[in-house]
């Protein structure tokens, strides 16, 4: 039996697994696909995120940086100049996080939990701990009654390409392409990399459209050729539960990412480190696995606050956005405080209170 069973190998997943081999924990993880693989995904790397994976020590790999972000809303244009936001390629930057955890890997595709046992395909996998790191539509949240997915009244939609074309340094964040496309508030994006650039389009807050010819379109109004296009649900903020008994949640399984940007890799790599600390504390300090959701709540309550106050900000969003006044007379506020929380100044809160040092 392993200590900790991890099911998913994308950045939450790995990190969990990074942190717990770290902490002496026989691991293993296990995904239903073989890394690397492509997940639909912006691949941005706010300097909040950078600041955490240094802080963790660990490396990942860079294809595009800006130092410019451009927000297109309602017919007006922002410009945004701090720190940068270095961009990656999703399967290059998972696989490295996996190979540098050093723990056991398998290719199997889980579709449920018994006990102390996650269930694959192709065989069982028994843990102490489990932790669930397979995604938006977790297998193992189900398998324990927590449903963060519930299709789209808690998801959005996103559809993303890899693109060949120009070089480019800077970020863009376009509303207005979504909106005035299928008239749904969403936003479309361009990360720069080397040799082009990583374009996308998503919308939330109502039935998922198919966005594909829209990504196309506007990588081409923009001079990039599309590459395929994937598409992939993406959170809202909505947590019902972040684990019961021996089991936990990290990631986009928990729910956790930014609803008013789609961000979800800083949390996917703060919750998935907090939920390795949580099996080791349930198993080292406590003795026995079932208190790992204990502790993992209070360790990831923070996180959980801050990504429900995205989900009033998204829902709040979605009304307003529209109206070229609204912008006009608030965008620059909301332009400060994304600055603010993307370089991890300040957390969401009414009063943006200041990160401790």
């Amino acid at each position: 039996m392993y200590d900790v069973v991890v099911v998913g190998a994308g950045p939450a997943g790995s990190t969990a697994a990074i942190v717990a081999g770290r902490l002496g924990l026989k691991a293993v993880v296990v995904d239903r696909l073989q890394p690397p693989r492509e997940k639909p995904c912006g691949g941005g790397l706010t300097p909040r995120t950078q600041r955490l994976l240094n802080a963790l020590g660990v490396e990942y790999p860079v294809y595009g940086r800006c130092d410019t972000i451009v927000v297109q809303a309602a017919g007006y244009r922002y410009e945004m100049r701090r720190e940068p936001i270095l961009v990656t390629r999703r399967p290059d930057f998972d696989y490295a996080l996996l190979k540098q955890s050093g723990v056991e890997y398998v290719k199997d595709q889980v579709v449920e939990v018994r006990d102390n046992t996650a269930v694959g395909r192709a065989g069982e996998y028994a843990g102490e701990v489990i932790i669930g790191a397979d995604g938006a539509t977790s297998a193992v949240a189900r398998s324990i009654g927590v449903y963060n997915y519930k299709g789209h009244k808690s998801h959005g939609i996103a559809y993303m390409t890899i693109a060949s074309g120009p070089p480019r340094d800077i970020c863009i964040i376009d509303f207005d392409a979504v909106i005035n496309t299928v008239g749904k508030v969403g936003y479309a994006w361009i990360f720069p990399l080397k040799g082009g650039a990583n374009i996308g389009a998503g919308t939330g807050w109502g039935k998922w459209l198919d966005l594909r010819e829209l990504v196309a379109k506007y990588a081409e109004s923009a001079g990039y050729k599309p590459g395929q296009i994937l598409g992939h649900p993406l959170s809202l903020g909505h947590v019902e539960g972040v684990g019961r008994g021996n089991v936990i949640l990290a990631g986009e399984a928990a729910g956790l990412v930014d609803a008013t940007t789609g961000e979800g890799i800083y949390y996917a790599v703060a919750s998935g480190a907090l939920a390795a600390l949580a099996a080791y504390a349930a198993l080292k300090i406590y003795g026995k696995g079932k208190y790992a959701s204990q502790v993992y709540e209070e360790l990831v309550k923070p996180y959980v606050e801050e990504v429900k106050k995205t989900r009033v900000l998204s829902r709040a969003a979605n009304y307003l956005s529209k109206s070229r006044t609204v912008v006009k007379l608030i965008g620059r506020r909301l332009l400060k405080l994304y600055t603010a929380v993307y370089t991890g100044e300040a957390t969401y809160s009414l009063l943006l209170k200041p990160v401790p040092k």
